[in-house]
C-alpha cells in the first residue's frame, strides 16, 4: 500500500513527483514529474513537469503545467498554462489562463483573459472577459459576457446567453492611451450558435439555429432558423431567417 506523506517548500525547492497527501508551496517549486496528491497549494510560483492529479487544487500566483490537470475542484487566482487538458468537476479561474487541450467540468467560472485551443464543455459555462475558444464550446446553460473582441469556433447548449460584460472606466482609461478606442467594447465572432433558448447581442455569426431565438442589438448574423420563437427587436442584421417546422 502507498503510503502519501505531506510536502511543504518554503523559499525555493522542488522534488522528483509522485504521491502525496497534501502539497503546500510558498515560493517557487519546480516539480520534474507527475504529481498524485489529495490537495495541491500555491502561494507563488509552480512548475509541473507532467501532470497534475489532486483532490482539490488552490493557486494564488502562477502555475504551469506541461501535461494535464486532473482535478475536484481548482480556484485559480493569478495565471495558468496547462499544455494538455484540463478536467475538473469545478473550476473558477479569475486571471490569464491558457489550456492548449480541451476543458471538460461541471462548473467551469472563468473571469479576465483565457485562450483554449480544444474544446469546453460543462453542464453550467460561465466566461467574462476576453476570450478565444478554437473548438466547440457545449454545455447545458452558457453565459457569456464580453470585454474586447472574443472568438469560438461553435456554440450548443440549451440555454444560451450572449451579451457585454460591464465596462471598468479606469481600465478604459488606461487602455485608451495604448489601445483602439474600441478595445473594450466587447463582441464575439462565432460560426454557429444552436440551442433551445437563444439571446445573444453584439454577435457576429454565420448561423444561429435554437427554438427561441432573440436578437439583441449589434448583431450580424446570416442566417437564423427558428422552431418555435424569433424576435430581432434591436433592428441587427440577418440576412436570412426561417421557422423550421418541429
Amino acid at each position: 500500500m502507498d503510503v502519501r506523506h505531506n510536502l511543504h517548500i518554503m523559499g525555493s525547492g522542488g522534488s522528483g513527483g509522485g504521491l502525496f497527501k497534501n502539497v503546500k508551496v510558498n515560493g517557487e517549486a519546480q516539480f520534474d514529474g507527475d504529481i498524485d496528491c489529495l490537495a495541491f497549494r500555491c502561494n507563488g510560483t509552480s512548475n509541473v513537469y507532467g501532470t497534475l492529479k489532486s483532490t482539490s487544487c488552490g493557486i494564488n500566483g502562477t502555475l504551469d503545467i506541461t501535461g494535464g490537470l486532473d482535478t475536484g475542484t481548482a480556484k485559480i487566482n493569478g495565471k495558468m498554462e496547462i499544455e494538455g487538458n484540463v478536467k475538473a468537476r469545478e473550476i473558477k479561474s479569475f486571471g490569464e489562463t491558457n489550456i492548449r487541450g480541451n476543458v471538460a467540468g461541471e462548473e467551469v467560472e472563468l473571469e479576465g483573459h483565457f485562450t483554449i485551443n480544444g474544446h469546453c464543455e460543462a453542464e453550467e459555462l460561465h466566461i467574462k472577459g476576453i476570450f478565444r475558444i478554437d473548438g466547440l464550446v457545449n454545455a447545458g446553460s452558457v453565459h457569456l459576457a464580453l470585454h474586447s473582441r472574443c472568438e469560438v469556433k461553435e456554440i450548443g447548449g440549451e440555454r444560451i446567453r450572449i451579451d457585454r460584460a460591464d465596462g471598468n472606466v479606469l481600465k478604459k482609461l488606461i487602455g485608451s492611451f495604448f489601445l483602439p478606442s474600441d478595445f473594450y467594447e466587447g463582441t464575439l465572432a462565432a460560426e454557429t450558435i444552436e440551442g433551445d433558448q437563444i439571446y445573444v447581442e453584439h454577435t457576429t455569426a454565420r448561423v444561429i439555429r435554437g427554438g427561441a431565438v432573440i436578437i439583441g442589438p449589434g448583431c450580424r448574423i446570416g442566417r437564423v432558423e427558428y422552431k418555435d420563437r424569433f424576435e430581432n427587436g434591436s433592428g441587427s442584421s440577418v440576412g436570412e431567417c426561417e421557422c423550421i417546422a418541429p
